[in-house]
């Protein structure tokens, strides 16, 4: 008999690592790779790269970074609007919930992911629904139930766009008017008079941080809380109410909306506390044209509207953009995904809609931390799971009808010859 080694004579007689205690290492190798590899955003994010998303400091990850922008030099322009450049589909078609084996595979890879995020403490809680036309397709919910409610920070501005422009189809507020019409007085004259349209798409002027223009407005975008602050007070000039009882009165109590309210104070730009129940319901106002349920908030043509760029948009096959109060991608003209996100600390929401398919994913998580960099690993993925998912349900459950756009209030020439 061969003589051992003391090493070998001391080695254990069971292996030092069990098979159940390599899978969890593994699981755990596994997600930390996906989380520390760069994220380059999904299409269905409106950045083409990460470093883009630092343009929108509240909406992103990394608040503190890329504020000190070089503004423009000035440039006189007429207060104008180019026609609409992009075509929202709206059309209904008839739903049937069929769930492919890849549909499903998706579906159990989303709510695996999920599970995993909130049991590894990515997230503390975290809740995600998923609508085909008005029909509930997923529901998850790790640590908040559907009627929770919580700050949806930043997404409150996508509710101040709704509620403004149902001022606009009263005919009570003019998107191309001077915002002094309306009791908001920051313009400077040496750079022009600021509208109330360059307010909603964040072409001011005025700079994040500040209430005040650093720079002409109209030509070019720059994310500002200032923009939204002064918008709830031309909501609160022409409606004669203050901003939270408008909300009130023009979305929430009309949607059913009982989880939701806005606290005192509110300035337009954050303040909103909601649950996913509800934000499912506002997300389906929607998608469905501004309707639901026989709540008609806006007509089809005004979120056709508020999914047009900016004037100085260059024209290309494929667009993404700050529109008015959603940030929009579009595909040879027509809107691929619109949506809004908010996030601080303790809160992150997010809603998206993507009008052909039919479909729209609303997102709640508590992160403890805006400056977490794991969160960043958690959006991005269920998003790209949730696009997936949605774009596989569509493909099996929506019926072969027509899908007609919304005509839109200015046609392209070529489409406008016989």
């Amino acid at each position: 008999m061969a003589r051992l080694t003391p090493y070998e004579s001391g080695a254990p007689a069971r292996p030092l690592l069990s098979a159940d205690l390599k899978r969890k290492i593994w699981h755990r190798v596994t997600l930390a790779l996906l989380l520390i590899v760069p994220m380059p955003m999904a299409s269905v994010f409106s950045y083409k790269e990460a470093s883009d998303s630092l343009q929108f400091p509240e909406d992103n990850l990394f608040p503190d970074v890329g504020l000190e922008v070089k503004p423009p030099a000035r440039t006189d322009r007429a207060i104008s609007y180019e026609p609409p450049r992009v075509r929202l589909t709206q059309g209904h078609r008839e739903a049937r919930i069929q769930r492919s084996r890849a549909a499903l595979r998706a579906e159990q890879e989303l709510l695996g992911y999920v599970k995993s995020a909130v049991s590894d403490h990515i997230v503390p809680s975290a809740a995600v629904e998923i609508y085909l036309e008005q029909q509930p397709a997923v529901k998850i919910y790790q640590g908040l139930d559907a009627h929770r409610s919580q700050p949806i920070a930043s997404l409150t501005k996508s509710f101040t766009a709704v509620a403004l422009m149902t001022l606009v189809e009263d005919g009570l507020v003019d998107l191309d008017a001077p915002i002094s019409r309306y009791g908001v007085h920051v313009s400077r004259s040496e750079f022009g008079q600021i509208t109330v349209r360059d307010l909603l798409l964040h072409t001011s002027g005025i700079s994040y941080g500040s209430t005040l223009p650093s720079y002409a407005p109209g030509i070019r975008h720059q994310y500002s809380n200032g923009n939204y602050a002064h918008l709830a007070t031309i909501i609160e000039h022409a409606s004669r109410m203050s901003f939270p009882e408008y909300l009130e009165n023009a979305i929430f109590e009309p949607l059913g909306m009982r989880d939701s309210s806005a606290s005192e104070g509110i300035k337009g730009s954050s303040g909103i506390s909601s649950s996913i129940h509800d934000l499912g319901r506002f997300g389906r106002m929607l998608l469905n044209g501004g309707s639901l349920e026989g709540a008609h908030i806006l007509r089809p043509e005004s979120i056709q509207e508020m999914m047009q760029p900016p004037a100085f948009t260059p024209v290309t096959d494929h667009m993404q953009y700050y529109a008015h109060g959603f940030r929009v991608e579009a595909h040879h003209g027509r809107v691929k995904t619109f949506f809004h996100s908010g996030l601080w600390n303790g809160t992150f929401s997010e809603i998206c809609v993507y009008p052909e398919d039919r479909s729209v994913v609303i997102q709640l998580a508590n992160p403890v931390s805006y400056h977490s960099e794991a969160l960043g690993g958690y959006r991005y993925r269920v998003t790209v799971l949730s696009a997936r998912y949605v774009d596989l349900l569509a493909r099996n459950s929506l019926a072969p009808t027509a899908m007609q756009p919304v005509t839109a209030r200015f046609r392209p020439a070529e489409e406008a010859r016989p």
